[in-house]
């Protein structure tokens, strides 16, 4: 394209937009592209290191502090993928439902961007947080591109909220339970992130208080599993992030992937070393 693409990038936690889609928007962001990340929550549920200090000293931390130290780990992570634009909204996540405030900050920010492209969660993720983010993005979809009185942003003519973006739903599971198994979910659109890769590794490695960091192996553990995973070998390519659409697109032609032409090119052998390829070593 000639125009750089706008992406806006949600995450129900703060370090979801990178784990999901991290490699892939690394390279957008090398192509030159905007991309925005947001998460509505803290995820302050989710630091680990303090809930463990908790249990162990059963004295309470300072939650603004923590609220700071997520905050921050989203900031650095965006960082090693090239992306400064980072919205943290600091709604709760204790209970996650979709909530009239949060539905129009993101609004908020969907009409100031204008998004091309928005990336998050399937709607149905069995994560509440995840679901209800996503489900909480395309009702903030509709408001930024309707009159709000008293918010920025509202429309004076014309579509400024984020109607005609393209919408990609992660497509990895997220609890393995009965419901996830009755709505498999089957990508339309897989990114080979392998020039990425060790970009997204080091900003999963930032979010210290879920476990993750350089001496931890979680980070190793999780991005040879997600991203080296099913989609990347059968794309036969080493690692892979995979989407689906929300709605289908307009085309001249039948649409043909002039990369993945080229990978069909390669020797057996060099399809062979090419998926086998494990960046994260001891």
């Amino acid at each position: 394209m000639s125009e750089p693409l706008r992406i806006l990038n949600i995450g129900g936690h703060p370090k979801d937009a990178i784990l999901y889609a991290g490699g892939t928007m690394a390279k957008h962001a090398a192509r030159g592209d905007r991309v925005t990340i947001l998460t509505p929550t803290t995820g302050l549920s989710h630091h680990l290191e303090a809930i463990n200090q908790y249990r162990d000293t059963g004295k309470m931390p300072e939650m603004e502090t923590l609220v700071e130290e997520r905050r921050k780990e989203l900031v650095d992570a965006a960082a090693e993928i090239g992306v400064s634009d980072v919205r943290f909204l600091g709604h709760p996540d204790d209970i996650v439902t979709i909530d009239r405030d949060i539905v129009n900050d993101i609004a908020d920010v969907i009409g100031e961007i204008r998004p091309n492209m928005i990336v998050t969660h399937w709607p149905n993720d069995t994560v509440p947080a995840h679901a209800m983010a996503t489900q909480m993005t395309l009702l903030a979809i509709d408001a930024a591109s309707g009159m709000r009185p008293g918010r920025p942003y509202a429309p004076t003519g014309g579509d400024t909220g984020g109607a005609q973006a393209q919408i990609f739903y992660h497509t990895q599971i997220g609890r393995t339970n009965v419901l996830e198994s009755l709505n498999i979910r089957i990508p339309t659109t897989i990114i080979d992130i392998t020039d990425t890769f060790i970009q997204k590794s080091n900003a999963m490695n930032k979010f210290k208080s879920q476990h993750y960091g350089e001496e931890s192996p979680l980070q190793r553990k999780l991005g040879e599993t997600m991203d080296g995973g099913v989609y990347a070998i059968h794309m036969r390519v080493a690692y892979t992030e995979a989407f689906i659409t929300h709605n289908p697109q307009l085309y001249d032609y039948l649409p043909l992937s002039e990369y993945g032409r080229k990978m069909a090119d390669r020797t057996d052998d060099e399809a062979f070393k090419d998926r086998m390829k494990m960046l994260l070593v001891d």
